[in-house]
């Protein structure tokens, strides 16, 4: 039987196509991106990135690289390894010390047989590193999650730490922190940079940073570029911090007091600027009281708040109401427009005993009672303003409770 030559050739084809859509480890190798410690302003660790050479000879990210699917995905994680080993040695024949972390694709995971170690720990073990100082960071919100467990259970076991990078993106991954129990959260760069200025990204990336403080775990900014974008990330409570403000990626490492004249310049900065806005806060907070008592004062004594009207639109109050101890609602709501004082019966009969600042109130009933309870800073529901509550006894059974508008404190980028 002889062979059809069109066939033989399309075979020829497609093998010589295959040939040149695989990478060749060989070209590609690792460059380290520093993170900045706060506390110290040292140089914490390193992030490992896989470089290629462009055409010109210059190094350029092969990120992308990982994520196309034209090349095989035993291919790509060949070339992930060979990098990773690369990383790993040049890491322990560098002396530094501080923490080495790695990226790992969560699909990459589901192909490992349970029954073997994974090759990383492997290669920990043979170049002798402390394995407390590489961090494993898992990279997507993807892979199975059973898999992922197990895996980050041997990495804890085997002494590694895990973190989770880009969280904040795409699905949810709460889930991810209770599974993985991860060291480190690294937030996604994106929800970050949109967090900076302001408005909802800020409200849900600063509600983040308190779970993550919650879960006990490390916050690290990364893709910092700017001073504003530092303050923020102070004010998410990260105490690492990645990026080009800092440090491109490079192929030596550094010396890790290198960063330090940096960031004592940026801490100083801060402390500055948000000492500014603080005090602010202070005087604006001392008007809106002086204000509550003024408007106590009148209840008390059987008067309205009519004759109040512009001093309590003045400070920003949006509204003032009574509640029983219980946390029983009993009055309308006063809301102060433009119109004057309008009562609101809508919230008649509601119970607000649940609101973190009320038990604080009735906490302090037999030791101050006289004293102003101040809230949280939140974004008030039917304004949509950031407001603050203040609440002060009005007799023995009734506590007023003042809702004010007031300025975010949050340092942005403006």
């Amino acid at each position: 039987m002889t062979k059809n030559p069109s066939k033989v050739v399309s075979l020829n084809q497609a093998l010589l196509a295959a040939k040149r859509t695989q990478l060749n480890p060989l070209s590609y190798f690792p460059h380290y991106q520093p993170i900045v410690y706060l506390p110290t302003g040292e140089i914490a660790g390193y992030e490992a990135l896989a470089r290629r050479n462009n055409p010109a000879g210059e190094p350029t990210s092969a990120g992308e690289l990982f994520a196309d699917h034209q090349y095989s995905l035993s291919n790509r994680r060949q070339v992930d390894r060979y990098v990773r080993q690369q990383a790993l040695e040049q890491f322990a024949k560098s002396q530094q010390e501080g923490f080495l972390t790695l990226n790992i694709v969560p699909d990459w995971v589901d192909m490992l047989p349970e029954d073997i170690c994974t090759p990383t720990i492997s290669m920990i073990e043979k170049i002798g590193i402390d394995p407390s100082r590489v961090v494993m960071e898992i990279t997507e919100a993807s892979g199975n999650i059973d898999n992922l467990q197990r895996v980050v259970k041997e990495y804890h076991q085997a002494g590694l730490k895990v973190a989770i990078d880009d969280f904040g993106a795409g699905a949810s991954q709460i889930d991810r922190i209770i599974a993985l129990e991860p060291d480190i959260i690294k937030l996604d760069m994106r929800l970050f940079k949109d967090a900076t200025k302001g408005g909802l990204p800020a409200d849900v990336v600063l509600s983040i940073s308190e779970l993550v403080q919650r879960a006990g775990c490390e916050l690290i900014c990364e893709g910092v570029e700017t001073e504003q974008e530092f303050h923020f990330g102070v004010e998410c409570g990260a105490r690492y911090m990645q990026g080009w403000l800092f440090y491109k990626a490079e192929k030596e490492f550094l010396s890790a007091q290198s960063s330090q004249a940096k960031v004592k310049t940026l801490l100083a900065s801060y402390l500055k600027r948000k000492s500014q806005r603080s005090l602010a806060t202070v005087k604006h907070n001392v008007s809106v009281k002086t204000t509550v008592l003024a408007l106590k004062h009148q209840l008390q004594n059987g008067g309205n708040a009519l004759s109040l009207e512009q001093q309590l639109a003045s400070v920003g109050i949006l509204r003032y109401f009574l509640c029983r101890i219980d946390g029983t609602q009993v009055s309308p709501n006063f809301e102060v427009t433009g119109l004057g004082i309008e009562e609101d019966d809508n919230f008649v009969g509601f119970n607000w005993s649940f609101r973190p600042y009320f038990h604080a109130l009735i906490a302090l009933d037999s030791v101050k009672p006289q004293q102003l309870i101040l809230s949280k800073i939140y974004r008030d529901s039917s304004s949509k303003e950031m407001c603050k509550t203040f609440s002060t006894y009005l007799t023995k059974d009734l506590v007023l409770l003042v809702d004010c508008k007031v300025a975010d404190d949050t340092l942005l980028v403006e």
